[in-house]
């Protein structure tokens, strides 16, 4: 079963949890920061979580976000599980090569390779 919010859909199914971001534009420093918090609220409903966050829908990005993305990124290493990118749009990869951030994270095309990645390495 789906869980919406706002800004996200949230399924969990067989051991992964896709998240799916819903808007084009992750700028507004409110809606990030509630964006933020109910990704890490998902640590505490998932414990040891495979996370897949699908970024298909999402044109524009700020440095906030990458933040709040880098804290998710440790939060869920310090909890024993894993956290993958997916979908990023051919204009927002310069911002996670540039930035280093695709040595950071398991970046994927879709999220279905996502899930597929995730299901041969448990």
């Amino acid at each position: 079963m789906a869980e919406v919010s706002g800004a996200l859909i949230v399924q969990a199914y067989e051991g992964v949890v896709l998240v799916q971001v819903t808007r084009e534009r992750l700028l507004d420093a409110a809606l990030i920061s509630a964006i933020g918090a109910e990704l890490m609220a998902l640590l505490e409903r998932y414990p040891k979580p495979n996370l897949v966050l699908d970024f298909a829908p999402v044109a524009y990005l700020s440095s906030a976000m990458l933040g709040k993305l880098i804290a998710l990124h440790k939060a869920v290493q310090a909890a024993k599980g894993r956290l993958a990118i997916a979908g990023l749009r051919p204009a927002l990869r310069p911002v996670f090569t540039v930035s280093q951030l695709d040595r950071v994270f398991a970046l994927y095309p879709d999220a279905q390779q996502a899930i597929l990645a995730f299901r041969r390495h448990k």
